[in-house]
């Protein structure tokens, strides 16, 4: 996490020497006060204020954009006896560095978030831990306002969860579906809730082949094509598989750079080793030596996984998905 801590008087740079020590992170000059904040509230993960909490909001308050992208924030006093945790309590870890440097100090933190003061589950905290996508953000406040007032929300899930690891008021979709509910799917399942909360696993992982130098924007219309046709979330893709011969192909590297994907690439030993049915193609074996590339790129990348697809064939294109194994879900809690 790279740290900044920011400080006022001479107290204050002394606690600020302390927690580096401890904690590790650059102690910003006070005479740069303004110029370092502006610029480590984009560069930093978390920012440390030792002053009072009325200067560090004026400070901070311009840079506010979304919890999906702020930093986390700290506000301590300058004795170390509170420690507030003011801005990304739970994306951007806030709730648990407060904690943390709370133990280290030996005073307290402050944590205001509604579901930590109530003890309830926290699904934007839940889906940092299990490595889920919050597709839509803006429906959290729906979510987490009907389980601090002890409403029932009800639980769709394609991934597996560990015995209790909800409280009674979330309910599995075997029941009359609640008006919140939270939907944890690679697929892209319908739920008639009045507000439904999509998280998304790092489950899927496609293979792709096609014909040399084929245009980019044709191979995005492919892969979103595909995508949609089978209804898989995008958000799902955790890699994007092919072989040797295709890893420098310009239309493969600018899609995966597009979407933030990265790219596996499967050797050809291992295709040729592989017993699984691949439907093999001659055209490909006589282009590439191998009985399969999406297919075999798609399985084979995802651990040997579950086959969602065989080879789908576009116009010099082929794509193909398998699911990936994932552990269960679990909640945690706020960890520190």
């Amino acid at each position: 996490m790279k740290t900044a801590y920011f400080w006022l008087t001479p107290q204050g740079e002394q606690l600020a020497l302390r927690l580096q020590e401890a904690f590790g992170g650059t102690i910003e000059p006070k005479a740069a006060f303004d110029a370092a904040v502006r610029r480590d509230f984009a560069a930093c993960d978390l920012l440390v204020f030792i002053m009072a909490s009325g200067i560090a909001v004026r400070k901070i308050a311009p840079l506010v954009q979304s919890k999906a992208f702020d930093p986390a924030v700290l506000v301590l006093d300058q004795q170390g006896k509170y420690v507030i945790s003011l801005l990304s309590g739970h994306l951007g870890g806030a709730n648990a560095a407060a904690r943390r440097f709370a133990a280290y100090l030996g005073g307290e933190a402050v944590i205001t978030t509604a579901t930590d003061v109530a003890g309830v589950p926290a699904f934007d905290l839940f889906a940092k831990q299990n490595d889920l996508v919050i597709e839509n953000l803006h429906e959290l406040k729906h979510i987490s306002s009907a389980l601090v007032a002890e409403e029932k929300i009800t639980l769709l899930t394609d991934l597996p969860v560990e015995p209790d690891a909800f409280s009674e008021n979330i309910v599995p979709e075997t029941h009359p579906v609640q008006p919140c509910a939270v939907v944890i799917s690679d697929q892209l399942r319908d739920c008639r809730a009045e507000h439904t909360l999509y998280l998304r696993p790092k489950s899927l992982v496609l293979g792709v082949g096609c014909k040399k130098n084929i245009a980019p924007e044709h191979l995005e219309q492919c892969f979103l094509r595909f995508l949609e046709e089978h209804r898989l979330s995008r958000l799902s893709v955790a890699k994007i598989a092919t072989v040797a011969l295709k890893q420098n192909e310009p239309a493969i590297l600018a899609l995966c750079e597009k979407y933030r994907i990265p790219l596996e690439i499967v050797l050809d030993d291992a295709i040729l080793g592989c017993n699984y049915p691949f439907a093999a193609s001659p055209f490909v074996q006589q282009v590439t030596g191998l009985p399969s590339v999406s297919e075999a790129s798609a399985y084979l990348a995802s651990g040997c996984g579950e086959v969602l697809t065989g080879k789908v064939k576009y116009s010099g294109v082929t794509f193909a998905a398998c699911r990936k194994k994932l552990p269960a879900l679990r909640w945690k809690g706020e960890t520190s």
